[in-house]
């Protein structure tokens, strides 16, 4: 994908995001809230959390295919990824779950079993890795994620599962390059700032900025995901979004 193109997808997310700014940041808190407070299930609560935000993800890159046509955001309609064949379904979560598998055994190889406590237990009660470490885990989790970035569009676009998404996805992925680097920049660099903002300034402080913070990254990752998939997949209308 030439700069030009990469340029016009970042254009296309803010004009998609401006036109209707208060119910995206709403679809992202409602998507933020549901998948979250998966992780207070025992034992399983990361793993189930990440498997629903793969599927969920789908619903709301449906919702901005809808959006470029003109239609404007319900959060109430993402649970319309549930309605997708079940390959799919389970497409979009191996995506999400396979780089917390490989960050998991980051962790162990690393920090040993205790490391990993915190993501297979309580997590009322368990404490988590310590922040360097929890930081390098985040951070391989994102580098496995990357290649896998387009897997809803592939999905949702091409209408495709299983093996033949990911090599596609893969495929894509490698040859829009550029995007993905932008896209994997703006990811770290949001990573960073969210563990090391606390040492910066008081806790009450540092939390409610890296909260809203958040709701404004996942809201333009959303948006230049699909903006970029679009063009990566030769797909410029929502006629493939369902």
């Amino acid at each position: 994908m030439p700069l030009s193109e990469v340029l016009s997808a970042v254009t296309q997310a803010w004009a998609l995001l401006i036109a209707h700014p208060a119910q995206w940041l709403f679809v992202v808190a409602t998507f933020l809230v549901a998948v979250e407070a998966l992780m207070f299930i025992p034992y399983v609560g990361f793993v189930v959390k990440l498997a629903v935000a793969g599927v969920v993800s789908a619903g709301i890159f449906a919702l901005f295919a809808s959006a470029s046509g003109g239609n404007s955001p319900n959060s109430l309609t993402l649970i319309s990824s549930f309605s997708l064949p079940w390959a799919m379904q389970a497409t979009l979560a191996f995506a999400t779950i396979l780089p917390f598998a490989v960050g998991v055994l980051y962790l162990y190889l690393k920090g040993g079993p205790a490391s990993i406590h915190f993501f297979f237990g309580n997590i009322l009660k368990a404490k988590p890795p310590a922040r360097e470490l929890f930081v390098q885990f985040k951070y391989v989790m994102l580098a496995v994620a990357l290649p896998l970035t387009l897997m809803p569009g592939v999905v949702i676009l091409s209408g495709l599962s299983g093996v033949a998404a990911v090599l596609a996805a893969l495929a894509a992925a490698t040859v829009n390059w550029l995007p993905l680097l932008l896209i994997g920049t703006m990811t770290f660099a949001f990573e960073w700032v969210s563990a090391y903002l606390p040492a910066l300034m008081p806790k009450a402080a540092a939390v409610a900025i890296t909260g809203l913070l958040l709701l404004a990254f996942l809201a333009w990752s959303f948006a230049i995901n699909y903006t970029v998939s679009t063009r990566a997949l030769g797909v410029h209308s929502s006629a493939n979004a369902a």
